[in-house]
């Protein structure tokens, strides 16, 4: 498609959108696609969809507009373009779409991924992941403000009950795609596994519950770069108001030791162990010493787990653990 043919064609579609007359003007923009998809023209078409999802977002008809982006997907795979300039355009239109439309988000964060998806990054692109987790991650957060202006007016608990149900859902899925996201997804996830610590401070919850979902996920993935960067951003958040500890060094590694928090204490202890080659003797006699606290917040299996892919150590229901990294896509897809 010309530039002028395109600039037309976009100029009757605003015409449309402008008279209210939306779905028409979707059905038709769908309907050019189609013909220049017939004539192997995949340019033409992905330049329509692009300039079309863009005006239809901003006349806040975010359906269509994601019903766009879905098609303009269809054809990166019919066509198997791959590239940053396709994937800067996908991006554009996702955060185009705003964080509360979690349906649509979730739709298009399916077809995204599938897409990026190649033998080199068999769990899809990062920037893709990152920018899904933060906008389902920001949703949540937009919810709970919104909760907070209207709690007096909630009145039934079961409303509240489901509402943190889906929300959790929600969370899980934005936690997934940040894990598997770049080093800018990182303080995102670790700053509100933080918050989410503070809002349970009083029910006295060790901290290290909080933050073992950063290093586990991040542990299972090899990625110890942001299992350290994900320690510091919470340890040092954390003694900004917490001083009830103690410093230990000893070869240049630095513990925090927080008497009421036996399990950040592990954590700590943990990342200086699977840090370094042949240490399954200190692994054992870590996970020996501190498996009651590891029973006690449900992560036993998980740690286990860690002492097989990173000591070939066989312990507990390790066996029963499946492929942990296989499954992350799996769960993303559900």
């Amino acid at each position: 498609m010309s530039d002028v043919k395109l600039a037309r064609t976009i100029q009757r579609f605003q015409a449309k959108i402008d008279s209210g007359s939306y779905y028409e003007a979707h059905q038709t923009l769908r309907t050019i696609t189609n013909r220049y998809i017939k004539a192997n023209q995949s340019e033409e078409a992905i330049n329509l969809l692009y300039e079309g999802s863009i005006i239809l977002s901003k006349h806040k008809q975010y359906a269509s507009s994601s019903d766009l982006i879905l098609y303009l997907i269809s054809i990166y795979k019919q066509f198997n373009i791959v590239g940053g300039e396709y994937k800067g355009k996908l991006i554009e239109l996702i955060n185009s779409i705003p964080n509360q439309e979690t349906n649509n988000l979730l739709d298009i964060s399916k077809q995204s991924i599938e897409w990026s998806r190649s033998d080199i990054n068999k769990f899809g692109d990062n920037e893709l992941h990152n920018v899904f987790g933060i906008k389902l991650l920001k949703s949540i957060q937009e919810d709970d403000e919104d909760v907070k202006d209207e709690k007096d007016n909630i009145n039934e608990s079961d409303k509240v009950i489901n509402n943190e149900e889906e929300k959790y859902k929600l969370f899980t899925i934005a936690e997934l795609h940040l894990i598997l996201g770049t080093y800018t997804s990182v303080p995102v996830y670790v700053n509100y596994l933080y918050q989410w610590f503070e809002s349970t401070e009083g029910d006295g919850v060790d901290a290290g519950l909080f933050l073992s979902r950063a290093i586990i996920n991040y542990g299972y993935l090899k990625n110890l770069k942001f299992v350290k960067e994900s320690r510091d951003l919470f340890i040092n958040q954390l003694i900004k108001t917490h001083t009830d500890y103690e410093i230990i060094e000893e070869n240049d590694n630095k513990i925090y030791y927080f008497k009421s928090y036996p399990l950040l204490n592990f954590l700590q202890l943990l990342i200086f162990t699977i840090e370094k080659e042949n240490s399954s003797n200190k692994f054992l006699k870590l996970y020996d010493q501190y498996k009651s606290v590891l029973k006690t917040y449900e992560i036993l299996t998980s740690i286990e787990y860690f002492g097989k892919i990173y000591f070939n150590l066989k312990l507990g229901s390790t066996n029963n653990q499946g492929n942990i990294l296989s499954s992350l896509m799996g769960d993303l897809f559900k």
